[in-house]
């Protein structure tokens, strides 16, 4: 997993975990920026420091923690995850690394919240659509009816696995397999926020695949402006990020399959296919690994679940977009957001009970 270092002074190369960095720096106040690859998508870290070894070591470490996530969490390449898959499929329980434990309790309480919108146990249904792969849009043939039935008979779900306090995890339904990249964003963006604390770093804004957390403020002491990406892949709106804000945002636009544009990598593991309720759909929260979650939850529930999902998991600063150009928005959201010249449809408002994003 490549990155590289940028300076504007000499450069300087550092190899980290397998990974190649590469970071721009400018005059005090010191600007870091380094991109990273994992999980086949990029992150970009952009932070704010006055002292130039504190963010070398920072970044160093997010290098570190990286390659770690990708060797544990992978969904396809052999990883503690695909392990961990592999016993559970043959009735076996197995010890997993603390992090991995805490994912799978995260991924629990998002299949709670969302009444088993958010699936993460469905990873053989996942895979039988030729989604564990980083090479999109998929060309492999849809998988059959005779394919589909018995995975959705076997009816796996996140209510079927224990994990013990010391990290044991065990099921009572073979067919469970775990797919965890519904919130491997949000989890990797509050480790790196974690870390970037440690080292006294507290102005960064951090960007993994489709998700954003901003930490503190920009070079100009002001929120740090972010778009929304639109379904057609332009911009739909800029909204401003304030300090321990994340936004996740999700769409059927990047992760397809060939055979259709309504195919998108998100599926409805009720019916056992992608769904095609939404185009996307994006959650701004202080709890990254919930705005992980919802952002997936809310392409299942679609617009006419829009209300329910938000209820259910206190979504105030949540949108989602239709196939047909239309606009669902929380009225939260909608007071922060600057729409661009690709205005919606249609717009409408719905409102959600409490206070902040």
């Amino acid at each position: 997993m490549p990155f590289r270092r940028r300076y504007a002074l000499p450069v300087l190369a550092l190899m980290a975990a397998a990974l190649s960095v590469g970071v721009l720096w400018l005059r005090p106040p010191v600007r870091a920026e380094a991109e990273f690859l994992v999980f086949g998508s990029r992150a970009r870290i952009d932070l704010r420091t006055g002292d130039k070894e504190q963010a070398d070591a920072a970044l160093s470490g997010i290098g570190r923690l990286l390659a770690h996530n990708h060797r544990t969490w992978h969904a396809w390449e052999p990883s503690e995850l695909t392990r961990l898959n592999e016993d559970l499929n043959a009735g076996r329980a197995r010890q997993v690394p603390a992090d991995l434990a805490a994912m799978i309790r995260e991924a629990q309480r998002g299949y709670m919240l969302s009444d088993g919108l958010f699936n993460p146990a469905a990873g053989k249904l996942i895979g039988a659509w030729g989604f564990h792969t980083s090479d999109y849009p998929v060309r492999s043939p849809s998988p059959t009816v005779e394919q589909i039935t018995p995975l959705l008979a076997a009816a796996p779900a996140m209510t079927d696995i224990l994990v013990a306090d010391d990290g044991t995890v065990s099921t009572r339904n073979p067919a469970v397999s775990l797919d965890l990249n519904g919130l491997a964003e949000g989890f990797a963006a509050r480790q790196i926020h974690e870390l970037l604390a440690r080292q006294g770093i507290h102005d960064a804004l951090i960007y993994i695949g489709g998700f954003v957390l901003a930490l503190g403020q920009d070079e100009k002491q002001r929120p740090w402006r972010v778009g929304i990406r639109a379904p057609n892949g332009g911009i739909l709106g800029v909204v401003d990020l304030n300090d321990g804000e994340a936004l996740s945002s999700s769409g059927d636009y990047q992760r397809r399959r060939a055979d259709t544009e309504a195919q998108g990598h998100i599926l409805d593991t009720r019916t056992g296919r992608p769904q095609r309720a939404a185009a996307a759909a994006s959650v701004i929260s202080r709890d990254p690994v919930l705005a992980d979650m919802a952002a997936t939850a809310l392409m299942v529930a679609g617009p006419d679940g829009f209300d329910t999902l938000s209820a259910r998991m206190g979504l105030r600063c949540a949108l989602l977009a239709s196939h047909d150009g239309s606009l669902h928005i929380t009225s939260a959201l909608q007071a922060r957001l600057r729409l661009t010249e690709q205005s919606p449809a249609s717009i409408r408002v719905h409102h959600v009970a409490g206070t902040g994003c």
